[in-house]
């Protein structure tokens, strides 16, 4: 009897340590630790920066296909998402129609539409482009980046600058966006050109391009703080803790569900005219 005892004690115990194991398995990796294991370089994480005259950098590049892209991914890859307000509620934005000014290189228009619970509004706006630098990340390996993407890198830049959206005035929930902006891109010696994300310790936090800033109503006092980016899960769990887990399936964690995050995966076109309230 005090054998069968020991017995089912040490199964107990056995299963006991299983499960222990399993849940040390199970642990979840953010978006943003799956970008960090991309990194095949040094361990030093001293990006270094040398400053660049920006419009020698801009003045043949056209960077307006980074917003507005009409691909085979479709018009949804010119939406991004943001926080907006002191409760971080989720704001989207779509561009369509983007383009560098005519005159100065370091000015891109745009045209689009906003979304903050489904109050939709057209806007218009402005990026100047006012600074330039050119890095090195140590921890991007470049021969082994070179040999996996088939072309090796010209550069890897970032960009400074100021944003304005200013929303139609014909709206009652209408005002205007004034934000910091930060962007990162590579150019390719074949002459591609895409945005970076394996930089989250500069600029743009590995968001490819973010901006931040407030946003003020018309003809009223108020004014609430907003941030947006292109890969908004790259930061977004420093915005609001445990806000999302996964490394490609991204899953929005149930406790800010309701913040505006329940049709995420939908990819509901919403900036189709005939949604606009105006």
């Amino acid at each position: 009897m005090k054998t069968k005892l020991l017995l089912i004690a040490v199964i107990a115990v056995f299963l006991t340590q299983l499960s222990c194991a399993d849940k040390k398995k199970m642990v979840l990796q953010t978006h943003k630790e799956a970008v960090d294991t991309l990194s095949t370089g040094s361990k030093d994480t001293l990006v270094k920066f040398a400053n660049i005259d920006i419009r020698k950098l801009l003045d043949t590049s056209d960077l307006s296909k980074i917003f507005c892209n009409h691909d085979s991914l479709g018009a949804y890859d010119n939406r991004v998402d943001g926080f907006f307000g002191s409760d971080h509620y989720r704001i989207q934005f779509y561009f369509s129609k983007v383009w560098k000014d005519s005159l100065n290189p370091l000015v891109y228009n745009f045209e689009g539409k906003s979304n903050f619970k489904e109050n939709i509004a057209p806007f218009k706006g402005k990026l100047i482009l006012e600074k330039a630098m050119k890095f090195t990340d140590p921890k991007i390996n470049l021969s082994e980046w070179k040999y996996e993407n088939g072309d090796s890198l010209k550069g890897t830049y970032s960009l400074i600058g100021k944003l304005q959206f200013e929303e139609d005035k014909r709206l009652g929930h209408a005002g205007v966006f004034s934000g910091d902006f930060r962007m990162e891109f590579a150019n390719m010696a074949k002459g591609d050109r895409f945005l970076w994300f394996y930089s989250p310790s500069i600029g743009s936090k590995g968001a490819g391009y973010a901006s931040a800033g407030n946003w003020q109503q018309y003809g009223k006092p108020n004014v609430k703080p907003f941030i947006f980016g292109k890969d908004i899960f790259m930061f977004a769990n420093d915005i609001l803790a445990d806000f999302s887990y996964g490394e490609r399936d991204i899953q929005i964690n149930e406790k800010y569900v309701h913040l505006g995050w329940d049709n995420y995966w939908e990819q509901d076109e919403w900036w189709v005219e005939s949604k606009a309230k105006m």
